[in-house]
């Protein structure tokens, strides 16, 4: 599977696994076949309960033809087929995904998956290498794929565990306050790649990296031998607890 590099505006490097073929293939079904099962719903609603079918009947179908970009925009990214399958669109300089992005992907969806059954958005995705159909080369996006969300039991007991200790926890760097939230994403994103890679030699790179900018943004003097991963934990339990 292909890998993306995404640069954050932090000047952090995260590593995202492309979303395959399939996987986005997959949740265009899915997405499908909602869109069908909510048209078949509203169909049976007018023509079987009312006996009419007026010009009014069809706002009821504006959320069929505006479904992605209403999911995308509104939904970080993802649409209801996308979440099932852990994919998501970013943009590929690493900024917010906007709503113009979403729009150019939305409008771009006609020749890359409405016409000719989706063959020229999957050769496009395919030729490209970097998970990008025409939409997202216009819109400067790629489609990714996101950590699992299942947990395991170890994981769902020690957040348990932490629940409880967070009335006494005192933080130990009140400057996390003024972090944003986009801040403290990131630093999630790198925690998991740690700890999802450890001991490789990127991970390491990558953790004395973002240690290094939020030390610089916070103000903060650490020691060169500071545990990076426990820093960079400590700054997230900090931050929820500060901004309660």
């Amino acid at each position: 599977m292909e890998v993306y590099k995404l640069n954050t505006t932090q000047n952090v490097n995260l590593e995202y696994k492309i979303a395959s073929a399939a996987d986005r293939i997959v949740a265009t079904l899915i997405d499908y076949l909602i869109i069908i099962l909510y048209a078949g719903l509203i169909i049976y609603g007018i023509i079987f309960t009312t006996n009419t079918f007026g010009l009014w009947n069809l706002l009821f179908f504006v959320p069929v033809i505006f479904y992605h970009l209403i999911w995308e925009l509104f939904f970080n990214g993802q649409s209801p087929g996308k979440n099932l399958m852990n994919i998501k669109v970013v943009k590929a300089d690493g900024s917010s995904l906007s709503a113009g992005a979403c729009f150019i992907r939305w409008i771009f969806r006609l020749p890359d998956i409405s016409l000719m059954g989706g063959s020229i958005g999957l050769l496009t995705i395919i030729i490209n290498g970097k998970g990008q159909r025409l939409g997202d080369i216009a819109a400067s996006t790629t489609v990714i794929k996101v950590p699992g969300k299942k947990k395991g039991l170890k994981a769902l007991i020690a957040e348990a565990e932490n629940e409880e200790d967070s009335e006494n926890y005192m933080p130990k760097f009140p400057q996390a306050e003024y972090l944003s939230d986009k801040d403290i994403n990131i630093i999630k994103e790198v925690i998991k790649t740690a700890q999802r890679e450890r001991h490789s030699k990127s991970s390491m790179e990558l953790l004395i990296k973002t240690e290094r900018v939020i030390a610089n943004k916070l103000s903060l003097k650490l020691m060169n031998n500071n545990d990076k991963l426990s820093f960079l934990k400590t700054i997230v339990k900090d931050y929820y607890r500060l901004n309660r």
